[in-house]
């Protein structure tokens, strides 16, 4: 058996060209955004004050659902950024460390991603299935004791619950569809608005193909040709309820976690040295990252940002997200993010792909809150007002925006103007899909920030 880590110490050494090492440190989160290794958080804190690096990385995970493989990513993501960096040398003095956050996501893993094919095959997927059951346990937690038991009944049900259940089921997790996130406090959804929205969502009896979605307010329209998943849209079956739930579930934790314990780290790193400071996040990591940001209480900048396959609104950078409203009066209201392109020294750097299929087909499915809508012409007009950022790119900064196609390794990123305060990389030729992010074309585009002046 393999010893214990010295108490806060790294939790590896990365080998490095040259023989170059980097510490690499893992910092872990509860749901609430405590941290959970207060000795490895202090000492990692400790040694930017007294090993002077130059460069600071810190990721968050998204849809990893295990240490194992939030550990895995961030290694394989920083050996081909290595590699890279080995071809490409910088004309500046590099002393890397690295600092990936650990925070529960269990059930993170997006529902459509792995939900048993009912439609097609008799028999249930083991993960899917462990997956489900970890949304229920998850959603469970939220329900008083003394309902808990009627709770489980509900959702064990399929999709033969009469209104009335429905509505009860709907008023258990009623709390999880409020407009509550990070900066905005909760207000009160009813049963009945849960169940109008979970009447627009998939059934748990299949999975919806791209053209019988309901688009907001929308009546659904088949594409031609487009087969019809058995349940979809049929029936109040539980399963769609408690996937969607569980989507809001860990979007809300991502912000909480971003904006408590990550925003705290990042202030404390930023204040005990000159390092020049990058954040990576894949996925609802994005949301950790840009809600640490934007709670950062620190003065300094931090270099950039790099959002791989953000899940958030595609409007979360915008002057005013309500814009297009006709006659509407009153200030502007800009997105929950906007905030953080005053922070960040560099132009933020976002990432998009038609291949995106959570993030371009399902995603505005579930976030319907008011706080989803850009969270507290790019790749086609978007779905919905409630469209991912990682699936059309961001809209509503229209004038600061850059819209680049993603380059090969070796091929440099073009110069930005002054004016510019987002990059967004059409992605769709070296991103096949929601969690294809480790790869050397998403390497090469943290290698260019590093090199900007």
């Amino acid at each position: 058996m393999a010893d214990r880590l010295p108490p806060g110490a790294p939790y590896r050494i990365i080998d490095l060209d040259g023989g170059q090492k980097a510490p690499f440190y893992v910092i872990p989160f509860d749901r609430h955004g405590l941290c959970t290794g207060p000795l490895t958080r202090a000492n990692l804190v400790r040694s930017v004050a007294t090993d002077d690096p130059t460069d600071v990385f810190l990721f968050s995970h998204g849809w990893n659902n295990t240490w194992k493989d939030a550990v895995g990513h961030y290694d394989a993501f920083v050996t081909r950024l290595a590699a890279l960096r080995a071809r490409n040398a910088l004309n500046r003095p590099f002393r890397p460390m690295l600092v990936g956050v650990f925070w529960p996501s269990i059930v993170l893993v997006a529902p459509w991603e792995r939900e048993p094919d009912i439609a097609a095959a008799p028999e249930a997927d083991d993960d899917a299935v462990a997956a489900e059951r970890a949304a229920v346990d998850e959603l469970a937690a939220l329900v008083p004791l003394e309902r808990r038991e009627r709770f489980y009944a509900l959702a064990q049900r399929g999709a033969d619950l009469d209104e009335a259940e429905a509505a009860e089921f709907a008023g258990m997790v009623a709390a999880v569809f409020s407009t509550e996130d990070e900066l905005e406090a909760a207000a009160p959804v009813s049963a009945d608005a849960v169940v109008e929205l979970w009447r627009k969502l998939p059934s748990g009896s299949g999975k919806p193909e791209w053209g019988s979605i309901t688009l907001g307010d929308e009546q659904p329209v088949a594409a031609p040709g487009a087969p019809q998943a058995a349940g979809f849209l049929s029936a109040l079956d539980p399963r769609g309820l408690i996937r969607a739930a569980t989507v809001l579930l860990m979007k809300d934790r991502a912000g909480r976690v971003g904006g408590t314990g990550v925003a705290s780290l990042l202030g404390d790193i930023l204040d005990a040295g000159d390092a020049r400071v990058h954040l990576i996040g894949h996925s609802y990591g994005g949301k950790v990252m840009l809600s640490a940001l934007a709670r950062n209480p620190s003065q300094r900048r931090v270099d950039s940002v790099l959002l791989l396959q953000p899940a958030m609104s595609h409007l979360c950078f915008a002057e005013d997200i309500d814009e297009t409203a006709a006659g509407r009066e009153g200030a502007a209201r800009p997105g929950g993010y906007r905030v953080t392109l005053d922070r960040t020294r560099q132009p933020v750097m976002t990432t998009f792909s038609r291949h995106d299929i959570p993030l371009t087909r399902l995603f505005h499915l579930a976030v319907h809150r008011a706080s989803d809508l850009g969270e507290a012409t790019i790749a086609g007009e978007p779905p919905s007002r409630y469209a991912a950022l990682g699936g059309f790119g961001p809209r509503g900064a229209d004038d600061e925006t850059d819209v680049q196609s993603a380059r090969a390794p070796g091929v440099p990123y073009p110069p930005t103007t002054d004016r510019v305060r987002i990059v967004a990389l059409e992605s769709s030729d070296v991103i096949d899909g929601h969690g294809d992010v480790v790869n050397d074309a998403t390497a090469w585009m943290l290698l260019s920030q590093l090199t900007r002046d």
